[in-house]
């Protein structure tokens, strides 16, 4: 019996890391075929293919935070239309923690529901974070993200707070805040 157990339980993990979860809508942000229905809204250019740097070594993305076709001074906060079928969610996001601070908030039916406060890092690293949310019933909400930090040096280049990607449904690809992306990689991809 204890190892039906377990083997349920491997299983269960193996279904989340294969990319076999099923999501109520998930979006590849940079992928424009991905990104089609969502109504995005005031997001940066895809990046890196439009002004270069590394961003993480990831292939697209997009800051919610430039002067890019946008008079300055820019809005600090973009947004998205996302689906959702009603009963408890987990809404988890792929993010870009790099030298600027890219510290920012999550926004649903005017609350804050998830808060990100940069690490200090220097570098680039990617991280996956969410939030439970249930919605008042099934549609389609707008999901608002509002960068927090100053602007950096590099910020009318760059712009700042970058996502790749954005997942809606039972369970998911986020065990805990500022897990690492690891595996889970295939839900959004």
């Amino acid at each position: 019996m204890r190892f039906y157990k377990l083997s349920c339980f491997v299983f269960s993990f193996v279904l989340v890391l294969g990319g076999t979860a099923m999501a109520v809508d998930s979006v590849d942000i940079g992928l424009v075929s991905s990104e089609t229905g969502h109504n995005l809204v005031s997001w940066g250019p895809v990046e890196p293919s439009t002004h270069g740097g590394s961003f993480g070594g990831i292939d697209h993305c997009r800051a919610i935070w430039t002067n890019f076709d946008t008079p300055i001074p820019a809005s600090n906060d973009a947004y998205i239309d996302m689906s959702f079928a009603g009963g408890p969610e987990l809404v988890s996001f792929k993010h870009l923690d790099g030298p600027a601070d890219d510290s920012f908030e999550v926004w649903m039916g005017g609350n804050v529901v998830f808060t990100y406060l940069d690490i200090g890092l220097s570098g680039e690293r990617w991280y996956v974070s969410g939030f439970n949310y249930t919605p008042p019933s099934a549609g389609v909400y707008t999901v608002r993200f509002e960068a927090t930090g100053q602007a950096w040096s590099s910020w009318g280049t760059y712009g700042q707070v970058c996502i790749a990607g954005i997942w809606v449904g039972p369970g998911g690809p986020v065990a805990s805040e500022m897990s690492s992306w690891g595996n889970v990689k295939s839900l959004f991809r």
